[in-house]
């Protein structure tokens, strides 16, 4: 998964791993339902800053746990477009360091929690009968502040 907007990129750094419990259930006219639970670790981001009289390092770690359904609609015998619904509880975890240039230093930590909605698209690649290749794209909130949480993922789905 990669963050796709600025604020999050800012926060969490480079690309993530993502992983997930799928269940598929199959309605009328080929349509998918498929409720998902996925749990996200982004690389954590360390930020410094090491203006007089106080040198700050800021470390920074963002994770989600996402429950939510996708519609997928079939485009072909391979191919899926859908739409992707999801309640995201957004975590972050952040530690900050001050050291003053007359010595000493303060460390604070804590981890904040959000949860928001997610929504975007979703495209499938049926690669075999227990392979797919999954794209998507959600669009969400996070902090304080509500800033956007944009992130974009190329996936394999695995069907056992």
């Amino acid at each position: 998964m990669f963050p796709s907007n600025g604020g999050l990129r800012t926060t969490t750094g480079s690309p993530s791993v993502a992983l997930g419990l799928h269940a598929t259930w199959l309605l009328p006219k080929g349509l998918r339902l498929r409720p998902r639970f996925d749990y996200t670790v982004f690389a954590g981001e360390t930020r410094g800053s090491t203006a007089a009289p106080l040198a700050q390092v800021l470390d920074t770690r963002v994770s989600s746990l996402a429950l939510g359904v996708d519609l997928l609609v079939p485009l072909g015998a391979r191919w899926s477009l859908g739409l992707a619904v999801a309640e995201v509880r957004w975590s972050v975890a952040s530690t900050n360091t001050v050291t003053s240039t007359l010595g000493g230093s303060m460390t604070l930590s804590g981890t904040s929690h959000w949860t928001r909605l997610a929504l975007g698209p979703v495209l499938t690649f049926k690669v075999s009968d227990h392979i797919e290749v999954e794209g998507r794209a959600l669009s969400s909130h996070y902090g304080y502040q509500n800033q956007p949480a944009n992130t974009a993922a190329v996936g394999l789905v695995w069907r056992f």
